[in-house]
């Protein structure tokens, strides 16, 4: 008993111990974590994709014209109470950051120090920083799980940084804070270390993730939940006991209430508009299998909407994560007992990745009918396939640390070299993919000069009709170049392509007819067909003119000829 107590404290002192320089848990294993994950991504995508420059940051109708020229008008709007208020979009109501899918946390930091910039793009920096933390992920995790591998640490980080979930999302640079995910595992591991729950580290975490991207935060969320849960189940059941391991979430998600006061409370006007899609932006039971070279379905989505459920995990990291699995049933049969509760989160995840609609291939197996009560949350995230991105992660860091810990050195590294060249070759179509998505330059079709000339320089806003949700025009057509336009140009616009905003969509005559001299409107025209119709709503002494994506309009008549 005497040797045992002594062997757990050597144990317990070499954890705590700080960490050496060149040790696979110290500062040389983090900065090669994050230099491989980094480099991936220069690898991949190009130094130009990095630092912003590149083509496929400057169209003027893709998702990522939302994310640019809605930070770029919150960037240089006037600092406003809440601090994430916009003025100059969705204007005179306005909208906040958050509805503009920014990343308001970076927003509001960049806005600090750049405001009165000019019109940029931060998001290739963005997509250089989420790289380099998947790495500190992957780190933070072997350290953790006290995995000192170099081998480990490697092949972690690289299959991190190219994990197919996470580099498919190029075009949505908010969800590409996956990061956030590898953290709360590593907390999670933490709390599996201490034999407590680590809950600072959770605040932090859950407040940040809140203010980078609402689904990420709900994943995090997940899994603190399952830590919260562990500690909940560890110890016999006591007020004590449960108001401790209550502490954190009451702490991380009271916070959080109290800087919403600061950030986005009240909500402006129009702002509680649910979205469609739960059910349609869903995971297929295929997912996780298709989208390598080893392995192909003819038809391994019901629909585009599956699209949103793209889940590849690779069909070796599955392979070497059934291997691990037998290994802990032979050297660790009680892992699974005590990580029972994450287990049962990641079940409940991938059910609401699969939505109430299950489909295996273009079969449906079966539907069910969703609660009422239940619709505030599938509104919200109704995009559910993305739900099964914490499992894809876990699966992956439980086979490679699994194999790391109990294989040995001898087999881990030729095995885990084996795994990383295997994951590589079955994703050269998934490469080729998301190098053909950010060499697409496809080019502007708003010619701004032409609508400089037009307008002239007495305009001092745009409004835009029909507003947003008021047309089933996709927003790529018109309204987003229409919107960036308006930001570069300095115009306070009347919508925008702006998430949970709404405004009336039968009201357009008489707002038109009450507006001010030096205001130009913009006639979406699918809507509007013919041009003498956007005169006639613009009233005598308009001028009106075919821009090709709309009609546009001046209410006051300047002194240059129309194009």
């Amino acid at each position: 008993m005497r040797g045992a107590a002594g062997l757990g404290h050597t144990a317990r002192t070499r954890s705590w111990r700080p960490a050496i320089l060149f040790d696979v848990d110290g500062p040389l294993g983090l900065a090669l974590a994050a230099a491989l994950s980094l480099g991936y991504a220069w690898w991949l995508y190009g130094f130009p994709m990095l630092h912003g420059t590149a083509p496929f940051w400057w169209r003027d109708n893709t998702d990522i014209t939302q994310y640019i020229a809605g930070f770029n008008a919150f960037a240089s709007d006037a600092w406003r109470w809440p601090l994430l208020r916009v003025n100059t979009l969705n204007a005179p109501e306005g909208t906040l950051a958050t509805f503009l899918d920014t990343i308001p946390l970076y927003s509001l930091v960049l806005k600090v120090f750049t405001q009165g910039k000019g019109y940029w793009n931060p998001y290739g920096l963005w997509i250089a920083i989420c790289f380099t933390l998947q790495g500190v992920g992957a780190w933070w995790m072997c350290r953790e799980a006290r995995v000192r591998n170099w081998a480990a640490l490697v092949a972690l980080a690289l299959l991190l940084a190219s994990f197919p979930a996470f580099t498919f999302r190029i075009s949505h640079t908010s969800l590409m804070s996956q990061w956030l995910l590898l953290f709360a595992f590593a907390i999670y591991l933490r709390s599996s270390r201490l034999g407590t729950l680590a809950t600072g580290w959770w605040v932090a975490l859950v407040v940040g993730a809140f203010y980078i991207n609402i689904y990420l935060f709900a994943m995090v969320s997940a899994i603190f939940a399952a830590d919260v849960l562990r500690q909940l189940l560890r110890a016999p059941l006591s007020a004590s006991s449960v108001g401790r391991a209550l502490l954190a979430p009451a702490a991380a998600y009271g916070l959080l209430f109290a800087t919403m006061w600061a950030t986005m409370l009240p909500l402006p006007p129009g702002s509680g508009n649910q979205e469609w899609g739960f059910g349609y932006y869903s995971m297929n039971l295929l997912a996780p299998l298709h989208g390598g070279i080893f392995l192909s379905f003819p038809h391994p989505t019901a629909h585009d909407g599956q699209g949103e459920g793209y889940n590849y995990v690779g069909l070796v990291v599955l392979a070497l994560a059934a291997a691990v699995y037998w290994l802990h049933k032979r050297r660790d049969p009680d892992f699974w007992r005590r990580h029972k509760a994450l287990l049962w989160v990641l079940v409940a995840l991938s059910a609401f990745a699969l939505s109430n609609r299950v489909y295996l291939g273009d079969i449906r197996l079966f539907s069910l009918k969703v609660p009422e009560w239940l619709s505030v949350v599938t509104a919200t995230f109704r995009s559910s396939g993305r739900f099964f991105w914490p499992v894809g992660y876990a699966i992956t860091a439980f086979a490679v640390l699994g194999l790391a810990r109990h294989a040995g050195a001898r087999v881990a590294v030729p095995v885990l070299a084996g795994v990383l060249l295997l994951q590589h070759i079955d994703l050269e179509q998934h490469r080729r993919h998301a190098r053909e998505t950010v060499a697409h330059a496809g080019g502007n079709v708003l010619d701004v000069a032409r609508w400089n000339a037009f307008l002239g320089t007495d305009i001092k806003a745009l409004h835009y009709y029909p507003p947003f949700r008021c047309s089933d025009t996709p927003g790529q057509e018109s309204l987003l170049p229409v919107m960036a336009y308006a930001v570069r140009q300095g115009y306070p616009f009347s919508t925008g392509y702006i998430a949970r905003a709404s405004k009336p969509c039968g009201t357009h005559e008489n707002e038109i007819a009450r507006l001010p001299a030096g205001t130009a409107v913009a006639f979406e025209k699918k809507t509007f067909p013919r041009l003498d119709e956007a005169q006639r709503l613009m009233g005598p002494g308009a001028a009106c003119a075919d821009m090709d994506i709309a009609f546009l309009c001046r209410r006051q008549a300047l002194h240059h000829d129309k194009p």
